[in-house]
């Protein structure tokens, strides 16, 4: 089904195309690519039938109509997938457009090619790691290819006991040792669980393959030089109070090729206190003693996001809080409804201001069961700026744009007929400087529906 919907808000008007795509079995992700190189996205959506035994998995392909800019529900072609294969990624792995899709369990991978207008397998290859098989909600997988050295060909970082194998479709390179946390619980029954380290892709001078580092909770693994044999470790620094949780996060803030470090701790319960800190690095692997900036929230739920909400290709802190309280409670329970709060600190090229550049309050709809909220944060009307999408009642999404005074709109920019609970991705489906949203339903009643925007 294909319609094209023109709506007019405020005083703009928006073009936007939608199209709803009904799949044959359960949709667990979504990836986009452009399979046929004709400069718009085609929308791969994978698919398992969990309830079957054996499970019954596959990807499909729906390619972009040239001519109205929609997607048919009908797909282009379907590739049937072993019950095995749980996590998948696209990767560069002959130096030719477009990339190959790889599909991994446990055991290794297969390699297949767009040829002739499908998918076809054209390499296996064996190695070991802690990528699952047989999971029944399978996953694409999009920060495993990276071109490190600079060759066109993609390297793989794959996830191993006690760290990660730096590999290609063909050989392994490297491997480097990391904090994997990995546990062993016998409750009934047998469980084992590995916590993987986060990883950021860095630049040195003078130093072709690009660095790796490896970030937990507690640490910061340095990975480097000729097949990343150069190592420094780094503990990230946190409060000695043991009653305060921490995590971490790194990337590039101030765009000089190294990755900066932002640390936050919370504890409490009722009484919530949430402290975050960031450290700007001076030089590779060096951080300061004192954080550059620190934000504070007390009796709320809070995270800090690092995004570019002005376009200047500096990375802001985005602090959203959920308030922690009785009219929380009552919202919740009478109302369905969360308030979020978000403070918005603009990063001026060296440092944060004390206090917030801009300050919003949004209320969403509360998730029901497992369906989360649809809530991100792109630019959809291509000036720029950040927008944001969230669920609105129970049958609409609205898309508020960002503001030179203000971080947001107060009136939605548009509204659109989709299903307010899901997973939403921003993607660049046509050739224009607007983001476009693909939303699934993993889990939900909608799990079978693709609903999608094209601005």
């Amino acid at each position: 089904m294909i319609s094209l919907v023109v709506l007019a808000v405020l005083e703009c008007s928006a073009a936007v195309e939608t199209s709803v795509i009904e799949t044959s079995e359960p949709v667990w992700d979504v990836a986009v690519e452009d399979l046929n190189l004709d400069g718009s996205g085609d929308i791969v959506a994978l698919c398992c039938d969990s309830e079957a035994t054996p499970l019954k998995k596959n990807v499909a392909v729906y390619m972009m109509n040239g001519e109205d800019g929609g997607y048919s529900s009908e797909p282009s072609f379907v590739l049937p997938l072993d019950p095995s294969i749980s996590s998948l990624f696209w990767a560069e792995t002959n130096g030719k457009t477009p990339r190959e899709l790889v599909t991994t369990n446990a055991l290794g991978a297969e390699i297949y090619a767009y040829r002739e207008g499908k998918l076809e397998k054209v390499q296996t290859t064996e190695f070991l790691s802690l990528l699952p098989s047989g999971a029944k909600e399978p996953r694409f997988l999009r920060e495993i290819p990276k071109d490190l050295d600079g060759d066109g060909i993609d390297e793989w970082l794959i996830p191993a006991n006690g760290g990660y194998i730096v590999r290609n479709a063909d050989a392994q390179h490297a491997f480097v040792t990391c904090d994997v946390v990995s546990e062993i619980r016998e409750e009934g029954s047998l469980q084992i669980r590995h916590k993987l380290p986060a990883y950021q892709v860095f630049s040195l001078e003078n130093q072709a393959p690009k660095g790796i580092v490896f970030l937990s909770n507690e640490l910061a693994d340095f990975a480097h030089g000729d097949n990343w044999t150069e190592h420094q470790r780094y503990k990230v620094p946190s409060n000695t109070d043991e009653k305060w949780d921490t995590s971490a996060q790194m990337q590039d803030i101030d765009g000089n090729g190294l990755p900066d470090l932002v640390v936050t701790q919370s504890k409490g319960t009722v009484n919530v206190t949430v402290m975050s800190r960031v450290y700007v690095a001076s030089a590779p692997f060096t951080y300061p003693d004192e954080p550059s900036a620190v934000f504070h929230a007390d009796g709320a739920i809070a995270a800090p996001f690092l995004i570019d909400v002005d376009g200047d290709e500096k990375l802001d802190v985005m602090f959203i809080k959920v308030p922690f309280g009785l009219k929380t409670l009552v919202n919740l329970f009478l109302r369905k409804k969360v308030a979020v709060e978000v403070d918005v600190f603009l990063f001026n090229g060296s440092a944060y201001n004390a206090k917030p550049d801009f300050s919003t309050s949004i209320t969403l709809d509360a998730p029901e069961q497992r369906e989360l909220p649809v809530y991100i944060m792109a630019d959809f009307n291509g000036d720029g700026r950040v927008d944001v999408m969230f669920g609105s009642g129970n049958s609409e999404v609205a898309i508020h744009t960002g503001e030179t005074n203000r971080f947001i709109s107060n009136k939605p920019w548009v509204t659109l007929p989709f299903i307010p609970f899901g997973q939403a991705r921003p993607y660049d489906l046509n050739d224009n400087k607007a983001k476009d949203v693909v939303l699934f339903h993993p889990g939900g009643k909608d799990a079978k529906k693709i609903e999608v925007a094209v601005f």
